[in-house]
């Protein structure tokens, strides 16, 4: 994002949603200062949801005392976001309220599949009023203590226009002159400003600024950045976000990144060089075939020595957590559940085609060393040193449970991978 071009009416955006208006941190230690989130299991019952907007119809995983928007008794915007982590999909309601019978009535709703870059039909709303997820544009407090936050943004302005621009679906207003901005319109922080002087924390959130920008999402007060409360931020810390006023910021011409209008899919031409996590950072590590999680088989307390590895579906478990710590020759690659590495079955000779990846202590062999080679396509090859071969999906499968395994590297896509921080 940080090469796109200026918009052509960037000026224009920044002068209507106010140049010396100061960015705001709309979250912070307060439970109610902020969006909160819900991790519920596939098998959270679900209950019907009537709207008096629109939304779809669900039902929705509402659990009997979900966290809301600004608290149980708020009679403001009253978001509701729940994470199936079993079946990777995220429910989001707008002023959801419990009515007799344990159902609810709100706003709107929608239902986003976290494996799909499909887009909401164009002219629909969400529980957002782009019509986007609201969940994955959030601040959270982890993922800025990591160090580094790979997404882009959510902030609001007090006036927009009466259309959207890709990826938005939707839009909020009756205005429709060219100084107000459509929803969708995603917005940087200046390549040269200064980020040097302000706490590390903010430092994060304004890299994430330059990096990812900000996406205009909702109606609101100006460049209020959205994100999710919890008791670890140090309010005074992420107040120093408010040393960033409007004229810092410019609208980017993100047209070119447009595969298909209805996808959220951007053009492979764009895919930056992928970068190696920070060496305190716990990954996700993502097939780019089936979209599916690195995963040690047995679950969270799968500890044992030997224990393989296999793909699954994406759920959130520290079974599919991994740190990449640079070691001589490459990293050790150590799974959060167990703390064991990453480790060829049976020894550095071990060469052959099959072999499976399993978890066993680190002691320094080259089958527990492994190399990030980037592909032309933005993803990672992971190759041991002690063979040379690639991990590997077997069989290209897309199923839940296929085996990992060193395989002679040949550029297939169940051999690429991509390194997701955590939450």
């Amino acid at each position: 994002m940080d090469s796109l071009p200026v918009h052509r009416n960037s000026a224009a955006y920044v002068q209507t949603i106010g140049p010396s208006n100061p960015a705001h941190p709309d979250f912070g230690k307060d439970a109610g200062n902020g969006i909160p989130f819900n991790l519920v299991p596939g098998s959270q019952p679900k209950v019907s949801v009537s709207f008096y907007y629109n939304g779809d119809p669900g039902p929705y995983p509402i659990p009997l005392n979900p966290l809301i928007e600004q608290g149980p008794q708020s009679t403001g915007d009253r978001h509701i976001l729940l994470i199936d982590t079993d079946n990777c999909v995220l429910y989001e309601l707008f002023n959801a309220w419990p009515i007799a019978g344990g159902t609810w009535s709100a706003g709107s709703g929608a239902i986003f599949p976290l494996n799909s870059n499909n887009l909401r039909p164009s002219g629909w709303t969400s529980a957002d009023a782009a019509g986007l997820p609201i969940f994955p544009g959030l601040v959270r407090y982890d993922e800025v203590a990591s160090g580094h936050i790979n997404h882009a943004l959510r902030f609001t302005a007090p006036a927009t226009n009466d259309t959207f621009v890709w990826p938005a679906r939707h839009y909020a207003s009756t205005l429709n002159g060219s100084q107000y901005p459509p929803m969708g319109t995603r917005f940087r922080l200046r390549k040269d400003f200064d980020i040097s002087s302000f706490p590390l924390h903010v430092q994060v959130v304004l890299q994430a600024l330059k990096t990812y920008g900000m996406i205009l999402a909702d109606n609101g007060a100006s460049w209020f950045i959205s994100g999710v409360p919890d008791s670890r931020w140090n309010d005074d810390e992420m107040h120093q976000l408010t040393r960033v006023i409007g004229a810092d910021f410019e609208a980017v011409d993100e047209s070119s990144l447009m595969v298909d209008p209805n996808s959220a899919a951007v053009t492979s031409g764009s895919s930056a060089a992928p970068q190696p996590p920070p060496p305190t950072a716990w990954v996700n590590v993502i097939s780019k075939n089936s979209g599916k999680c690195l995963d040690m088989a047995g679950g969270q307390t799968a500890t044992w020595a030997k224990d393989p590895a296999q793909q699954w579906t994406c759920w959130g478990g520290d079974n599919q957590k991994f740190k990449f710590t640079p070691v001589s020759g490459g990293y050790e690659i150590t799974v959060m559940s167990s703390k064991l590495q990453l480790d060829v079955l049976g020894g550095p000779t071990v060469i052959q085609n099959g072999a499976r990846v399993i978890q066993y202590p680190y002691w320094g062999g080259s089958n527990e060393i492994w190399k990030l080679v980037p592909t032309s396509d933005g993803y990672f090859k992971i190759v041991v040193n002690s063979s040379g071969s690639c991990m590997d999906v077997s069989g290209i499968s897309k199923d839940n449970g296929a085996a990992i395994q060193q395989w002679t590297c040949w550029g297939g896509d169940n051999q690429k991978w991509r390194l997701v921080q955590t939450q």
